[in-house]
Order: structure tokens, then sequence, then C-alpha cells
């Protein structure tokens, strides 16, 4: 068997691709228009392959890994290896299936605990947990910001518009895009974000979503989709002081009913828990994966308390963070999977 890897649609023969995907014929079209695609070969007959959904800056949804069943797992974690060297210094998240398990588990990928799926009918039960699932660690506790008036931010999304006088915009509307990466700055921790990736980031990114207090933005979100079967909601970020008004609930509402895709999956840090299990429309998914692609740039460092006015995070707290609270151990399995 000698095994050739090629991201040229025009080697692979139409039939063999649908055939590989239960007979789809639209699906060359989805891999064409796809950002970053690999394909197998075996000769000149195809033997698996795997696509990537992206806006072409720091994240990327990997989705439709296979291969056919002859070629065994193996193949698909070398179609992961090719495809990852065109994904450097990218946040790269998989959305799989139970037999996927494995092999992601393999190639280094981590198990998501904190990805949730807009569920719909016909969906697969087995696929998700239960809606409001918490893991153990999931209540660890989390300081909270504090508002204005020095009471502590509710997560409760008591009002369906959220506050009173918000309005809310289908692209940026009037925001800048130097004031949309003060947001996603505010919102994450403090964590620096460049403006230019920011940019670039929204640009090219398929739906768009923002919330204003008057002429003042305080909310955004985007979503990175192939216009049919998959899209992830990305940077859902509210400024501290405007947390707890449903706004977050509002741009992740509004986005996802104008989204065109079956499958729309989000992915987020272990202290938004609480705000997306109170989401019906959304269950957490049990098999989404994450990897980080290393790359040469190295990131940005915690910013100093005299650059931002805020003390710096405390770096063992973002190790315990990352390691227990966004990633089942590998090897871990739900007692379905025993089976």
């Amino acid at each position: 068997m000698s095994l050739e890897f090629t991201n040229d649609p025009n080697r692979i023969e139409a039939g063999e691709l649908a055939s590989l995907y239960d007979g789809r014929e639209d699906i060359l079209s989805l891999f064409s228009k796809s950002m970053h695609k690999m394909f197998v070969l075996d000769g000149k007959r195809l033997a698996g392959a795997v696509r990537v959904i992206s806006e072409g800056v720091e994240t990327a949804l990997l989705v439709d890994l296979k291969a056919f069943p002859e070629y065994g797992s193996d193949v698909r974690l070398q179609l992961l290896g090719e495809i990852e060297k065109e994904l450097s210094d990218r946040r790269v998240m998989a959305f799989g299936s139970r037999e996927d398990l494995e092999v992601y588990e393999d190639a280094g990928y981590g198990r998501c605990k904190n990805a949730w799926t807009l569920f719909r009918e016909g969906f697969d039960e087995a696929d998700y947990l239960p809606w409001g699932f918490r893991f153990e660690n999931d209540f660890f506790p989390l300081k909270r910001k504090k508002r204005s008036g020095g009471t502590e931010a509710s997560d409760d999304a008591h009002v369906p518009g959220g506050k009173k006088g918000i309005t809310y915009s289908e692209g940026l509307g009037r925001a800048s895009f130097e004031e949309v990466n003060s947001i996603l700055t505010e919102a994450f921790f403090g964590r620096p974000h460049d403006v230019f990736k920011t940019e670039k980031a929204f640009t090219n990114s398929s739906y768009v979503v923002s919330a204003f207090d008057k002429d003042k933005p305080v909310g955004v979100a985007r979503a990175v989709s192939d216009g049919k079967d998959y899209a992830t909601i990305l940077n859902v970020a509210v400024l501290p002081e405007y947390q707890g008004m449903a706004i977050g609930k509002t741009l992740v509402l509004r986005l996802s009913s104008v989204i065109d895709a079956k499958t729309v999956v989000l992915n987020t840090h272990a202290g938004a828990v609480g705000f997306y299990n109170k989401l019906k429309e959304y269950r957490r998914n049990k098999y989404v994966f994450e990897k980080h692609i290393p790359g040469e740039r190295t990131e940005n460092p915690l910013p100093r308390k005299e650059e931002t006015g805020k003390e710096r995070e405390d770096p063992e707290f973002t190790a315990f963070f990352r390691r227990n609270m966004m990633f089942t151990p590998k090897g871990f399995r739900f007692p379905d999977e025993y089976c």
C-alpha cells in the first residue's frame, strides 16, 4: 500500500468521495469550498478525507474525518497529521463521533467538556449529555465580576431582550474593530487580543451580531460556517459591567437563528458552564475534541498591571483551569461507551 496525500479536489473522483460519505452527491462541492481539506489516495483510489472550516486566523473546526473501513484508524491518524501541517498556530476543534474517540486521543486531542451543540430534532441523544449536566469540577468557585453598584453580577438570563435600551445588529453596525478588540480583551480575563487579527477574523466570518447601549458597543459574537452542514460560534463576548443582563444569551440565540447549517457547535471556558447550561436550545456534546497546533509565534505574555490597571492573571490558576476544567482525562469514558 502506497499512500499519497493531496489537498487538490480536482484529483478526486466525485463518485468515490460520495461513496465514502454515504452517497452524498454534494460532498465534493463542500470540500472544494472548505478553507482546508486533505485527501489520501492509495494509488488512484480514494482511501480517506477530512476538511476544515475556518476564518483563517486563529480557530478551525475539523469535520468529516473518514476513511474506508479496510484502511482502519491508521489512515485517519495520518490524515490528521497531514491537515495539521496547514493549521500552524491554530486552536483546532474537531466534531467527531463515538467511533473517533481513540483516533483523536491518539492524535493528542483533548475531549472537550465545555462544548455545546444546537440541539435539533433527529439528533442522536447518545451523542449528547442531558440538559443542564455538570461535571464534578464544574462547581469549582470562580471569582465573579462586580457591577459598578458593588453587587455581584448575576448570570440569570431573566430578560429575553437583555437590559432595557440594549439594541442588536447583524454585523458590527457602528462598532469599530478597535472597540470590538477591547470587548474581547475585557471579557476574556484581560487577555490581550491583536486588533489586526480581530479585524481579519470578524471580516472573514460568515455571521456577526453585536449589541449596543445607545451608541456604545457592549457585546459581540460571530460564526464561521460552510453554509450547509457545520458552523461554529466564536467570540461570544460582553463587557463585564453588562454581564448578567441576558445580552450574551440574546447574542447566541440571534446568531443561532440566522446560521444556515445543520450542526452548530460552540466551545467555551469553564466559567461559562452555568450560562450555556441555561440555554435549552443547546446541549453539551460528548464528541467535540480540541488541540492547539504549535507554530512559530509565541503566545502573548500576560499583561502587567501597569499596562492594564488590573492584576496580572495568576499563572498557577490558569494552568489548573486549563488542565482540569477544559478536558476529560485521556481514556475517560461515559458508562454507555463501555458497551
